[in-house]
């Protein structure tokens, strides 16, 4: 079934750990194994190549990663090439026109720049994900946020309001950028043509494969154009639509190695 399978490409929460967790034993060994039976492997994430460089030796994978998608596919990074290339940021203007369409909402602002994250409030869980990524923790001012262009713009909010917002959504018509759920708690926003779908097309072209020689892992929304241009897998755990854009489902969820289940007897067998 997996046979023609040559690239393996994985998000990372909600699909192969838990949560914001590392990986788990089981899941690092099957990476493993997977490198040692020559699949080309690579994270898919909406945070930058830069914060994902060394997941490798944090995690202990034997190597590092032939590839990785960040910024939600507003970033591609080659291995064998030692590159990173960007695509499609977000005007400066567009990302003020953003702001104002989120102010109604109960949210907090956040940003990747250069070593800083940025965040209108000061919260736990903000200084803990710069803390996680490295970054220096910089509560500013929102006009802060659109100074100049960039790569994508996160929304943190109470669970209980993401379907307003994703209602709000809908009426967002012919604009040069798109929102999209990539927790039940964070709405992003990035340039229309920038999802990991476009970014994982690029990597086939670079490899002179068809896209659907790369097996696609996702769990939510932001995937789901990695899952539908793939051949996409989505966690039993997963968001309705992402299971919809997806070929296959897996029969166990993140908390109960789905990956490592789906692989084992699907890739690994074969």
């Amino acid at each position: 079934m997996f046979e023609n399978i040559k690239a393996i490409a994985m998000d990372i929460d909600g699909t192969i750990t838990p949560g914001s967790q590392d990986p788990n034993e089981n899941t690092i060994r099957c990476i493993n194994e997977l490198h040692d039976k020559g699949y080309l492997l690579g994270l898919s994430s909406g945070r930058t190549v830069s914060d994902m460089l060394e997941k490798y030796k944090i995690w202990g994978v034997n190597k590092q990663f032939d590839f990785i998608i960040g910024f939600n596919g507003g970033e591609l990074y080659i291995k064998e090439l030692d590159k990173t290339f960007s695509y499609n940021p977000l005007k400066k203007e567009w990302i003020k026109e953003i702001i104002d369409f989120m102010d109604e909402f109960d949210v907090n602002v956040h940003m990747y720049k250069p070593g800083v994250y940025l965040s209108s409030k000061e919260t736990d869980r903000a200084w803990y994900s710069a803390y996680k990524n490295k970054r220096v923790f910089t509560v500013c001012d929102t006009e802060e946020f659109y100074k100049e262009d960039s790569l994508g713009i996160m929304f943190r909010c109470p669970k209980e309001i993401m379907p307003s917002i994703e209602k709000k959504l809908e009426t967002i018509k012919d604009k040069p950028y798109h929102g999209f759920k990539t927790q039940s708690t964070m709405m992003e926003f990035a340039h229309k043509d920038c999802n990991k779908g476009f970014a994982l097309e690029k990597y086939a072209e670079y490899l002179k494969i068809n896209i659907k020689e790369i097996a696609a892992f996702g769990d939510t929304t932001n995937d789901n154009e990695m899952l539908k241009r793939a051949t996409g897998i989505c966690l039993l755990n997963g968001s309705d639509d992402a299971k919809a854009s997806a070929e296959y489902i897996t029969d166990k969820t993140v908390d109960e190695d789905g990956f490592v289940d789906f692989v084992e007897r699907n890739i690994l067998h074969d």
